[in-house]
């Protein structure tokens, strides 16, 4: 598996045979290869090929939970008093059509898992009176924080497809001091499907060369991706 930095070179080594401007910087390339990497992600979801590949996946263990009141101008829903959220944000993680790619949500000694639906699917299940029956738990992504509309599990493990590797998360930074050893964003591993990795390179090439001006740039990538508060 490729580092973000690798991917970008080898994009823009692919680029240099193309055309003479190599004036792209690391951060325009690496969205073009994430823009790419979006559509094609999917793609290999809707055909199977994502959740049987268990290296793709990472788990995230002993996430915080805590109560917050409804009020809270991050909390998705508004008529119950009380709601639970992780304490901080979860690191980001690859979408499908669903939402976040998750294969499971559990307490830590895995003895309960919380079912992910969405806030809107959660609000319609309250007004059903036959959910009063179900002893199911749920749980849902909004605003980067994974919610639990009744139950606090207090903590929570999230297995699911990470876009960073999330075991390097609280060691990224931009500038490295002999306080404390770091690793640069661009040298972590870039965790998209190996098998996709030659037509994503492709089509962000076509897409550079014939529709640049498409491509904006949203985030600074040489900047620290710790989510935590």
């Amino acid at each position: 598996m490729s580092t973000k930095r690798q991917a970008i070179d080898s994009i823009r080594t692919k680029l240099n045979e193309r055309t003479a401007d190599s004036n792209y910087s690391n951060q325009f390339l690496y969205n073009s290869l994430i823009e790419q990497a979006k559509w094609l992600i999917k793609r290999e979801i809707s055909a199977g090929r994502i959740y049987s590949n268990t290296s793709l996946f990472q788990t995230l263990t002993s996430i915080e939970v805590v109560e917050t009141s409804t009020i809270d101008e991050c909390s998705p829903i508004k008529n119950n008093c009380k709601i639970y959220r992780s304490k901080n944000k979860i690191p980001d993680i690859w979408i499908d059509n669903s939402g976040p790619v998750t294969r499971a949500v559990t307490s830590v000694d895995g003895s309960t898992r919380f079912l992910l639906t969405t806030s809107n699917n959660w609000q319609n299940k309250k007004n059903d009176p036959y959910q009063k029956l179900s002893t199911a738990k749920y749980c849902f992504f909004a605003n980067g924080y994974l919610w639990f509309p009744e139950h606090n599990p207090h903590y929570i493990n999230v297995d699911a497809f990470f876009i960073d590797d999330i075991s390097l998360i609280e060691d990224m930074c931009d500038g490295c001091n002999d306080k404390k050893e770091c690793v640069r964003f661009l040298d972590t591993k870039f965790i998209v499907p190996d098998w996709t990795e030659a037509e994503m390179y492709a089509k962000a090439i076509e897409q550079i060369a014939g529709v640049t001006d498409k491509i904006q740039p949203d985030q600074q990538i040489d900047k620290n991706t710790n989510r935590k508060n």
